[in-house]
């Protein structure tokens, strides 16, 4: 039976409650997503059976521009979790993780002049590709620890996205160094679990269980180890290219993510296309025109901040489905609920009634 963990709890009086900003902001590169797909295809689970009742689809997965929200990747990962069976599955993820599905921030790793300076870019630019996750660097004795902190709780899928990037870390690590790197000390923050003794397929070296957060603990000298595929006219167009993804991240950045910003920091008063055209000092036809170069649209945009509020509502709350459907700016509440099936292929009760199955440890509703 797949894993799961204590999913998080929520003292909100029900007509104050809001959902979290970082439940619908951007925050895993689509690439991973495609990733564990593949390797359940592998096993022999069809896509659309993967798919179904995540309100993702193939094709939204492979626009490399439109990274998946915290609620869309953990639909996703307990997904996956329940078709595999296995609740080793984030550490087999992060084992079959190539260096190129990170990016510029793994290529700037990679041609890194040694090890210090690989952790370093992998640091700073790790929000990149899954900004749920603040890494640390600590140096300066002779043991070294990279930190794996969680910007908010992960609830049910924290301990998968936890132990597959301390795997992909350990692998892009030896990668650069072209060995095995021998013991190290892991330090989880939670019990071991039944399956633990598996851990040493992955994890070479001291396991430490219920830690503050996720350590990896190394000898201060490996920092100064040079990297095989060391490469500094590499390393500067690498590091160009994160530091301009990085700036798009900002409020003169891509105008997608500034939308979808604008729409999530919003609860049920949201503005129209020209609204949100005067917000951006802009006018309707230069919005829908630079949208539309991004990709996407602002009803699209619109659809996936009210799509992950709506699961969120009937997950977390007890609130009725025509108070979600107003707070979500539905005047008509059979209009909320043939959108809610067209995005996720049940009505809104048979979602809700899946997720108090699936809390209580049953089988999810498909």
């Amino acid at each position: 039976m797949a894993m799961r963990s204590p999913a998080p709890s929520f003292n909100f009086k029900l007509e104050t409650m809001t959902v979290p900003a970082h439940w619908v902001q951007p925050a895993v590169h689509p690439a991973y997503a495609r990733l564990l797909c593949m390797h359940l295809r592998k096993r022999g689970v069809e896509l659309s059976r993967l798919l179904s009742g995540t309100g993702l689809t193939w094709p939204q997965l492979l626009d490399a521009s439109r990274s998946l929200s915290f609620a869309q990747m953990r639909r996703l990962i307990l997904s996956a979790l329940e078709l595999s069976g296995s609740p080793l599955l984030g550490m087999e993820i992060g084992a079959s993780v190539p260096v190129s599905a990170h990016g510029p921030v793994g290529y700037a790793a990679m041609a890194s002049k040694d090890v210090g300076q690989a952790l370093d870019v992998i640091v700073r630019y790790s929000v990149l590709r899954a900004s749920m996750l603040d890494m640390r660097l600590l140096t300066g004795g002779p043991v070294a620890c990279l930190q794996i902190r969680e910007r908010f709780d992960l609830g049910d899928v924290r301990i998968p996205i936890l132990e597959g990037t301390s795997v992909l870390l350990v692998q892009v690590l030896e990668a650069l160094v072209g060995d095995a790197l021998g013991e190290l000390e892991y330090r989880v923050p939670y019990p071991a679990a039944p399956w633990h003794a598996a851990y040493a397929s992955r994890f070479s070296g001291t396991i430490v269980f219920d830690a503050a957060c996720m350590e990896i603990r190394f000898p201060g000298a490996l920092l100064a180890a040079p990297c095989l595929t060391a490469d500094p006219l590499a390393y500067a167009a690498a590091l160009r290219d994160c530091e301009q993804a990085l700036a798009q991240r900002g409020p003169g950045g891509d105008l997608a993510q500034q939308v979808r910003a604008r729409l999530a920091a919003r609860e049920g008063d949201y503005p129209g296309c020209d609204g949100m055209a005067d917000e951006l000092h802009m006018s309707a036809r230069t919005l829908i025109r630079k949208l539309k170069q991004c990709g996407t649209s602002y009803q699209a945009l619109l659809d996936e901040v009210r799509k992950e509020r709506a699961q969120w509502f009937l997950r977390h709350t007890g609130l009725p489905v025509e108070t979600i459907a107003e707070r979500l700016g539905y005047l008509d509440t059979s209009n909320f609920g043939r959108t809610f099936r067209r995005w996720f292929g049940v009505s809104p009760k048979e979602f809700r009634a899946g997720a108090q199955a699936q809390a209580r440890g049953g089988p999810p509703h498909d």
